[in-house]
């Protein structure tokens, strides 16, 4: 699962140039602002490790956060507009309308999971109650699908039925849109924790539970967006807004060239990752916390730049062995590009036109396009998640309690960057996006949390404040620049 959010009457108005939108005309612009506690069982999960460990008891691991199989507003349709609270500072989203005449919906917009849902009206779970219900009784356009839902997430489940009616969302209409509404809601979509109604999948069909059309790839097969990507620019600070662009993305949001990176499996928005760095270390956490006791490993061969000579003969001699492959690798690499340099004119004359997409398959692969790790870039996330070994070394590099994400305050002036590297690409994580800061209580936790069952990493909100985020449906990639701040919505 993910984390949580609320809304209070707050209205403004963006409109995007179209001279500065990468795709013009269907493009639409949604303002998103920040919120808490969008991942409501890490939070939960955390305080219960708090109490254990006050009690001197022992911890509890945490549970996964992803889905693996996994009075009201007007909706601005000629501008694209959503209206939006922050309530607190972690998680986003906006307004959507469903139904004819309009029934007005808060959902997060989510690119971890592939499916609309909203709480229905025969829904009387504590959740459901305090929270805006669809009633399709009271649409014109509404159509039961007569289908069974449901969806577990970290800790809570949602199940409802499917149906399908018209959704509004950003000036964009898209009819019969299938969706489910929900019959009953755990605990965990209670408020304070979650103030949001629903939530509004943008990942690819194939994780869509039952089935159902995700809302994007509807309107990119009704040719309802004038390009099939979508585009997130999350804002920084309580009550700063942000944007998602659907149908392009808007230039003013990123400085420099986006670095585009393929999804390695079209289900999630997931990418190959080949490792993270602490400043200027020299070591691979992924690597250095493979099959080790995390706690022994000393500090100064991470943060500092140990020689060879320092390290432990045995790591000496995986360095080697590791260099040594590297150099195989770049050899192999190399041999085979020169072969397909010599003969691809040859290749060329015997391809006919219309073959021309068999010629890229013939073209080399990035060097690390089937890493050992992959990681998910997810919206729907607040932190970061990752496994255990490396997520324990990372919390005694920063001062973080493992269990609790609890840290200190005082010394932040201190940390360093952290370098992860996607799909080839080196993205820097800074401490005021790895440390969360509660405005409220002013403590500090880190963002590094540790996920037992998952299959890969996954880069939520943390990362995603850094930069600009452009999710290419049609292509199957990501594209990713630093963000420019401030965010001009023009």
């Amino acid at each position: 699962m993910k984390r949580t959010v609320v809304l209070a009457p707050l209205a403004l108005l963006f409109a995007t140039s179209l001279h500065l939108v990468h795709a013009a005309g269907n493009v639409v612009s949604i303002p998103l602002q920040r919120s808490f506690n969008r991942n409501s069982n890490i939070l939960v999960t955390r305080r219960i490790a708090r109490t254990r460990k006050q009690q001197g008891k022992d911890m509890m691991q945490l549970t996964p956060d992803v889905d693996f199989d996994e009075g009201s507003h007007d909706v601005e349709p000629d501008f694209g507009q959503v209206r939006l609270t922050d309530a607190t500072d972690t998680y986003y989203y906006g307004m959507i309308s469903v139904g004819t005449p309009s029934q007005n919906f808060t959902v997060t917009f989510d690119t971890g999971s592939a499916n609309m849902w909203i709480p229905g009206i025969r829904c009387t779970s504590k959740a459901c109650l305090q929270h805006n219900r669809y009633d399709h009784e009271l649409s014109s356009t509404y159509q039961p699908l007569n289908g069974q839902f449901a969806i577990q997430y970290g800790t809570g489940e949602v199940r409802g039925v499917t149906g399908q009616d018209t959704v509004k969302v950003g000036g964009i209409t898209i009819k019969g849109q299938p969706f489910a509404e929900s019959i009953s809601e755990d605990e965990v979509f209670e408020l304070p924790d979650t103030e949001f109604d629903g939530l509004f999948g943008l990942a690819f069909k194939s994780l869509s539970s039952g089935g159902l059309v995700p809302p994007m790839t509807k309107m990119i097969e009704e040719a309802l967006v004038d390009e099939p990507v979508f585009a997130f620019a999350l804002s920084e600070g309580h009550r700063s807004f942000g944007e998602l662009l659907l149908g392009g993305y808007n230039k003013l949001h990123y400085k420099g060239e986006l670095r585009w990176m393929r999804v390695t499996r079209a289900k999630y928005w997931q990418v190959s990752m080949e490792g993270i760095w602490y400043g200027d270390g020299k070591f691979n956490m992924l690597s250095l916390s493979k099959n080790r006791d995390v706690s022994k490993i000393p500090l100064d061969l991470i943060t500092g730049n140990p020689t060879d000579a320092t390290l432990p003969d045995s790591w000496r001699q995986e360095k080697a062995d590791e260099t040594a492959e590297k150099a195989r690798k770049k050899a192999r690499r190399k041999a085979k590009e020169s072969d397909l340099d010599m003969d691809l004119e040859e290749k060329r004359k015997r391809l006919s036109a219309d073959t021309s997409p068999k010629l890229k398959k013939l073209l080399p692969a990035r060097p690390n396009a089937s890493p050992d790790t992959s990681a998910i870039i997810d919206t729907g996330t607040s932190f970061l998640l990752g496994d255990p070994s490396s997520v324990q070394l990372i919390s005694r590099i920063i001062g973080a309690d493992f269990h609790t994400g609890d840290m200190s305050c005082a010394h932040l002036s201190e940390l360093k960057s952290f370098w992860i590297t996607l799909g080839g690409f080196k993205f820097e994580i800074a401490p005021e996006h790895y440390v969360y800061r509660d405005p409220v209580k002013k403590t500090c936790s880190s963002a590094w949390v540790p996920s037992y069952d998952s299959p890969f990493w996954v880069l939520g909100d943390s990362f995603l404040r850094a930069y600009y985020a452009v999710f290419d449906v049609k292509e199957k990639k990501v594209g990713l620049a630093p963000i420019n701040r401030p965010l001009r919505h023009v």
